[in-house]
C-alpha cells in the first residue's frame, strides 16, 4: 500500500512549515494517525519549535524526515506506533507503508 492511498495530509505551522502528516490507519482505514517530524540534521533547532508549538511531551514522540518531502516518496523513521490503540504498526519507506 502506498502512503498517497491513504488520505495524507501536512502538519503545518502558522508559516507553513511542513512538521508533520496525518493519514488514514494503514489496518482499520477509519481512524487517523498524525506524527510529527524534523528533518534529518536540524533536529536540535526543529525539536524545540515542535515541542514548544505543539505540545509534543517530548523528543522521543517526534519522527525523523530522512526523504523528500513528498507523499509519493516520503520516508519516516523509526516506525510508527499505534498498536497500544488497536492499529498499525509499520514503517514509511519511500513512499509504501510497510
Amino acid at each position: 500500500m502506498r502512503l498517497v492511498e491513504l488520505n495524507p495530509r501536512w502538519f503545518t505551522t502558522d508559516d507553513l512549515k511542513k512538521v508533520g502528516l496525518t493519514f488514514d490507519c494503514p489496518h482499520c482505514l477509519t481512524q487517523r494517525l498524525g506524527v510529527v517530524f524534523h528533518h534529518a540534521g536540524r533536529q536540535q533547532i526543529e525539536d524545540a519549535a515542535i515541542l514548544a508549538v505543539h505540545g509534543a511531551t517530548d523528543a522521543n514522540h517526534i519522527w525523523t524526515l530522512s526523504s523528500d518531502e513528498d507523499f509519493d516518496s516520503l520516508t519516516l523513521s523509526p516506525s510508527i506506533d499505534a498498536s497500544a490503540s488497536g492499529h498499525w504498526h509499520g514503517f514509511i519507506t519511500q513512499g509504501e507503508i510497510r
